[in-house]
């Protein structure tokens, strides 16, 4: 399971890319209240949450990790809990890249089989998935992420 709880505040944003139902941002920065930053790079964030997210956020932050590769996107931030404000995430970005492997790779299987390559990502990715709202909602919440002596890159 990929899933994270990142405690702190946003102190750093960076430019992203934007279309009606997303925004994909080259980084957020986390910095906690001992110092440490958490950089969370390639993070795809849907308009729940792009509507709160600003630098001097501070609280709890909820990420998933989809992919580890160098790719266009690698995580979505999906959940924020503040002493004030509660937004978790209408959308679920794994599902949804899930589907599209999956209903593109059926067609790809009579191109040598390639397809089954895509459809094999597609069920790792939703083998893979955590109950979201389960974490979010309950007081445990996801492993929280333990701080290092240093930076921390997601």
């Amino acid at each position: 399971m990929s899933l994270f709880e990142i405690e702190g505040t946003v102190t750093a944003i960076g430019q992203s890319q934007f279309d009606n139902d997303m925004s994909i941002y080259a980084f957020i920065e986390v910095t906690d209240r001992n110092g440490l930053r958490t950089l969370i790079e390639k993070v795809g964030v849907f308009n729940d949450i792009g509507a709160v997210l600003a630098p001097g956020l501070s609280g709890h932050f909820y990420v998933d990790r989809i992919y580890r590769g160098s790719g266009a996107l690698r995580c979505q931030l999906w959940g924020v809990r503040t002493d004030r404000l509660v937004v978790m995430d209408s959308k679920d970005l794994r599902n949804r890249i899930a589907m599209a492997k999956l209903l593109g790779g059926i067609p790809a299987i009579f191109v040598f089989g390639l397809g089954l390559i895509i459809i094999a990502e597609a069920i790792y990715l939703l083998a893979t998935a955590g109950d979201r709202r389960q974490f979010f909602l309950s007081g445990d919440g996801p492993p929280t992420l333990t701080p290092a002596p240093e930076a921390l890159r997601i």
